[in-house]
């Protein structure tokens, strides 16, 4: 049954062409998991769902304060109206058909997941796992409260010459439809932190969010053993031969914001051979605290720092299936995985989304004539090492990573 007269999709209806419905992101995702692929369940809210959402007191006071700091003349405009138009969209309610929206697609996933909002649950779970009661801990742990990722998707997101991913936020380890509905107005609102104001007013104009610009995808969240990015062309050298795979143990958190040097590997198309292996310096990891009720840095076990996140096996399969998102693309990708905890290979490679890699491009398109691409004649000797970029003045793995899949405020 569709949702989309109540403004919300389920991801088993979303293919492709409803990117300006619910942008590329969650279009996307809809599409691989239509295909087969392992990707996490969840919905989408779409961007007409919650264009004019705003009550009109409140659109009334964000267009002043844009008059206002359009006004100013010293280019600190941005970051002047960044924060009180935060405040004003996140104390605003959501409509209640959207909210009545929201819970009833919440509670359809919750089911499809075998989970329920069952108060106290947490508790039990953690009483039975003292007392030693195996069978308690799993009952416990099956009415647990689903975890779920609230991600925005900007339908002008994701373009083939620029990328607006990271500039709107996403919030992992959101449970019950409360803190749902809250993390949707901070999704919609955080098109005003300062960076995505100056990003937009670059590439996609300086004005309030508009019609159809910014929808919510609520999907579930994989208890992540590791995870991480991988690029089907190496975006050092942009070599189409080789594909690149970073990530660190945990939620992917630390390696798309940059707070880790991950682990890295270069695998070549033709054979899908490792050729090279370097381990990151992994002082840290995202991971979900019961405390904060959210995903959190913290230090790593000096265990899992010695290790590799990932096997051979695990790198050649992610490469193998970010090759196909690539073929049936048309162009190059940057595809984010990650590995389920308590699930078998290959169960438990999913992958969370993928975008057209715009680093290499971005580069190619401001580099002299006779630089802009590696020279294919010459031996790989000539080329920039992947496994020694982090020593370079500019990385473009690095880059890409704190750039492109960054997420905000971690």
């Amino acid at each position: 049954m569709t949702l989309a007269a109540h403004g919300i999709l389920d991801l088993s209806e979303l293919r492709a062409s409803h990117a300006p419905l619910v942008g590329p992101k969650m279009a996307r995702l809809g599409q691989l998991a239509a295909a087969g692929w392992r990707v996490p369940d969840g919905y989408a809210i779409t961007a007409g769902a919650l264009d004019g959402w705003l009550p009109a007191a409140a659109r009334a006071e964000l267009e002043r304060l844009f008059t206002t700091a359009a006004a100013d003349d010293d280019g600190g405009h941005d970051a002047r109206l960044a924060e009180p138009a935060r405040r004003l969209i996140e104390s605003q309610p959501l409509p209640a058909w959207l909210e009545d929206a929201v819970a009833d697609a919440h509670a359809r996933l919750e089911r499809r997941a075998g989970r329920t909002a069952s108060a106290g649950v947490t508790e039990a779970a953690g009483a039975a796992e003292v007392a030693g009661d195996v069978e308690a801990v799993g009952a416990a742990d099956q009415a647990a409260p689903l975890r779920v990722a609230v991600r925005s998707s900007a339908v002008g997101e994701d373009g083939q010459t620029a990328s607006f991913a990271g500039q709107y936020e996403t919030y992992l380890g959101v449970s019950g439809v409360t803190e749902v509905l809250r993390h949707i107005r901070r999704c919609w609102a955080s098109g005003y932190s300062a960076h995505a104001l100056a990003y937009r007013r670059r590439f996609g104009g300086a004005g309030p969010l508009r019609a159809h610009d910014l929808a919510v995808g609520v999907l579930e969240l994989v208890d992540a053993r590791s995870a991480g990015v991988a690029f089907t062309l190496d975006p050092v050298t942009g070599d189409r031969s080789r594909l690149v795979v970073e990530g660190n143990w945990g939620f992917g958190e630390s390696v798309v914001s940059g707070h880790v040097s991950p682990d890295h590997w270069t695998v070549d198309r033709a054979t899908w051979r490792v050729l090279t292996e370097r381990s990151g310096r992994k002082q840290s990891w995202a991971t979900f605290s019961a405390e904060a009720g959210r995903v959190v840095l913290e230090p790593l076990p000096a265990d899992l720092a010695a290790r590799p996140c990932l096997s051979e096996q695990e790198v050649r399969y992610i490469c193998q299936r970010a090759a196909e998102i690539e073929a049936a693309e048309g162009m190059p990708q940057d595809v984010e995985w990650a590995i389920a905890r308590d699930l078998d290979f290959p169960d438990s490679v999913f992958f969370l989304q993928h975008r057209p890699e715009t680093t290499w491009r971005a580069d190619e398109a401001t580099a002299e004539p006779d630089t802009a691409k590696p020279d294919a004649g010459k031996p790989d000797a000539a080329k920039p090492d992947p496994a020694t970029s982090s020593q370079q003045a500019f990385d473009p793995v690095q880059y890409a990573l704190r750039n492109v899949f960054k997420v905000p405020g971690t």
